[in-house]
C-alpha cells in the first residue's frame, strides 16, 4: 500500500510539473522549448533529491537507486516529450 501511494506522489508531482509548464508556456513555442530545457536541467536535482529521501528509507539502497532512476529517465522523457511539443506547435502571440 506504502508503495502504490509513493508512485501516486511521483506522478503527481509529474503532472504538476507539466501543468505549470504549460500554463507557463501557454502557446508561445520558444517558452515551451525553454521550458523543457529547464525541466531536463532539473533531473539530476530530481535524482538526488529522490535518492536522499528514499535512501532514509531502504538502508540496503538498491531499490533506491532504483527508483531514483526510474523516475529521473521519466523526468526527462518528459523533458524531451515538452521540447518536441515546443518545436512542433505553431507560436501565436497576440499580445
Amino acid at each position: 500500500m506504502m508503495e502504490l501511494l509513493f508512485i501516486g506522489i511521483l506522478l503527481l508531482i509529474l503532472v504538476l510539473t507539466n501543468l505549470i509548464v504549460f500554463k507557463l508556456g501557454r502557446r508561445d513555442r520558444v517558452k515551451r522549448i525553454v521550458y523543457g530545457v529547464i525541466v531536463i536541467l532539473f533531473t539530476p536535482l530530481i535524482f538526488k533529491v529522490l535518492l536522499d529521501i528514499i535512501g532514509s528509507f531502504d538502508p540496503g539502497g538498491f531499490a533506491s537507486g532504483a527508483i531514483s532512476i526510474i523516475y529521473s529517465s521519466l523526468f526527462f522523457i518528459n523533458g524531451i516529450i515538452i521540447i518536441l511539443i515546443g518545436i512542433v506547435t505553431n507560436s501565436t502571440n497576440k499580445a
